[in-house]
């Protein structure tokens, strides 16, 4: 019987420890139609560029051995509304902790053809940026606390 209490305090401590160091999402946003949500923030050498939603692009990017940069890539979950209208929409840029803006080669596809989508942008930064926030026009999404 001893045991069975032993088991169960180190139970609530891990569960409380994985519960204490949960990260919220930022709350999704409205845009142009669409509700957009940040899904999360990876770290990479090798990343899928394709356009948004994803398509028939099977573009890469690789970042050399010894280079002194990585991607950044935030996926992005999107829900098309019945307000949206087609148009085109513009990239959206990452900020670093300085204020560092950073550009996509990524661009918005075919908006519509589906009730809801993912796409994941990716960022060309030095290793070890801290990424802050991503605009995406006039909608901002804090990103600080998303990293591991």
């Amino acid at each position: 019987m001893h045991k069975h209490r032993v088991y169960r305090v180190v139970v609530c401590c891990l569960l409380g420890g994985t519960l204490g160091t949960a990260q919220s999402q930022p709350a999704a946003q409205t845009y142009k139609g669409l509700e957009v949500s940040v899904a999360g923030v990876t770290r990479a050498t090798n990343v899928s560029l394709t356009d948004c939603p994803p398509g028939a692009n099977i573009v890469r990017g690789v970042i050399k051995p010894g280079d002194a940069t990585e991607f950044a890539s935030v996926t992005l979950d999107f829900k098309v509304l019945p307000s949206f209208k087609t148009g085109v929409l513009p990239k959206p840029v990452l900020h670093d902790a300085t204020g560092k803006a950073y550009n996509t080669a990524q661009s918005f596809a075919e908006i519509g053809s589906a009730p809801s989508f993912s796409c994941t942008f990716s960022y060309r930064v030095p290793k070890g940026t801290k990424v802050a926030r991503l605009t995406l026009d006039s909608a901002t999404f804090d990103l600080s606390g998303l990293e591991r």
